[in-house]
């Protein structure tokens, strides 16, 4: 690719990987520092149940943090820590990837929070500053997000906040244990986003 894509697309990144603060959550670029704190959140089945490998080794996960760490310095991913605004503490994290800066088109994904911040609301709220800077500032036209096919709680999630579903990568990659997985893919495209924001989350 020519050299001013790429300038193009880090001018793009110091202006769009910025701090996203909403009211129980602010979402920080990933750090060093981040990665170390999540080294204490590993622990809990329901956590790594279905990513494509087992996190709960403080040391494995350090290390696939750090992978997404270098991505976003590279410009491929935009990586976040997500932080409990009442306590400063890091919960979670998630990421922008499979970013086309040509077709503005991006991947909502590598979400995960801890054990005891699963269910309680605070992904939505993650979901909402995600989208909201995707479509209002970084101005992107589709948005995807991907899960397994059997993880049906992940689904209704991305059904619930708006997310239509395309289709089915079939046998598409490897996931724990060695097996294949089906990988689902939905999305929110822009023409769909204001009745998103306005009707779903209304509440923001």
């Amino acid at each position: 690719m020519h050299q001013d894509f790429f300038e193009n697309r880090f001018l793009l990144m110091n202006e769009w990987y910025v701090p996203l603060r909403g009211e129980l959550v602010t979402l920080q670029p990933l750090t060093k520092i981040h990665i170390q704190s999540m080294r204490l959140l590993t622990r809990g089945s329901d956590v790594w149940k279905w990513y494509t490998e087992d996190l709960t080794d403080p040391d494995r996960l350090e290390k696939w943090m750090t992978s997404r760490l270098e991505s976003s310095s590279n410009g491929e991913m935009m990586s976040y820590a997500v932080i409990l605004n009442s306590t400063n503490a890091v919960i979670g994290s998630t990421s922008y990837g499979h970013i086309s800066w040509t077709e503005k088109t991006l991947e909502v994904g590598w979400t995960w929070l801890s054990q005891s911040h699963i269910g309680t609301g605070i992904n939505k709220h993650v979901k909402f500053l995600m989208l909201n800077h995707a479509f209002e500032v970084m101005g992107v036209e589709r948005l995807e997000l991907r899960t397994d096919e059997e993880n049906v709680r992940s689904r209704r999630a991305m059904e619930k906040i708006g997310a239509k579903f395309d289709g089915t990568l079939r046998n598409h990659r490897y996931t724990q244990g060695n097996k294949r997985r089906n990988t689902v893919i939905y999305s929110i495209i822009r023409p769909e986003w204001s009745y998103v924001r306005d009707e779903i989350f209304k509440e923001f």
